[in-house]
């Protein structure tokens, strides 16, 4: 895949980006109380829908919020869609849990619970990898026409991960490296760790758009 080194360096190309990582410190902190994150999830997506169209600003003022959180909204609601299976496996266990807390039979509960939680894991470990493989697809299918229908096209997904799965799997674990390591920032005051976030985030939006530009050549035609 082409151009993983300029994922790295885009941000800073900017001659304005000191300000535009200010304010999205502060919606990163804004976010910490639900207030923000569509804002972000729409500022990313604009990033990766720049990378496709090969504009040559690549990071987006901070204007048109209403926008913004429009575009991010419906990912939101994409990504929650995907992750709906995760929670109604989590019900189950949690019923479980406070069952075992008032019953005369804490044990016998608790064995269950157990049992319930070993099959949950061999579950969801499986789903999580297969949909953090999927999600840069599932990225720019979304950033392509801003349409839930298209993100959640499971069939036309899988189709294009089969097409470029190398190049998918490798911004899928360029993307979870880099959110692993932004903590980091935690040792430049509490604040870095929103800069540092924010730029993982920025790095995987690129690299989201530059998958879709590396797709192959079947996937265009199709």
């Amino acid at each position: 895949m082409k151009d993983i080194g300029k994922a790295f360096s885009f941000p800073f190309k900017d001659q304005g980006w000191i300000g535009k990582f200010l304010i999205a410190a502060v919606f990163m902190i804004l976010s910490i109380v639900g207030i923000g994150i569509f804002i972000l999830a729409g500022y990313l997506i604009q990033v990766t829908q720049r990378v496709m169209r090969r504009e040559e600003e690549l990071l987006p003022e901070w204007s048109d919020i209403g926008i913004k959180f429009i575009i991010g909204f419906k990912f939101v609601v994409v990504y929650m869609v995907y992750i709906l299976p995760v929670l109604l496996l989590l019900l189950p266990m949690m019923v479980l849990s406070i069952l075992a807390e008032v019953s005369h039979q804490p044990e016998v509960l608790g064995v269950v619970t157990v049992v319930y939680l070993f099959g949950f894991i061999l579950l969801i470990i499986p789903y999580s990898l297969a949909l953090t493989a999927l999600m840069p697809i599932i990225s720019y299918r979304f950033a392509e026409r801003e349409r839930i229908s298209d993100a959640l096209d499971i069939a036309e997904i899988i189709r294009h991960f089969r097409r470029n799965w190398q190049s998918a799997v490798v911004v899928a674990l360029v993307a979870v490296g880099l959110e692993s390591f932004a903590p980091i920032g935690i040792l430049f005051f509490l604040i870095g760790v929103f800069f540092t976030l924010f730029y993982a985030y920025l790095v995987s939006a690129y690299l989201h758009g530059a998958l879709y530009l590396d797709r192959g050549t079947e996937v265009v035609a199709a």
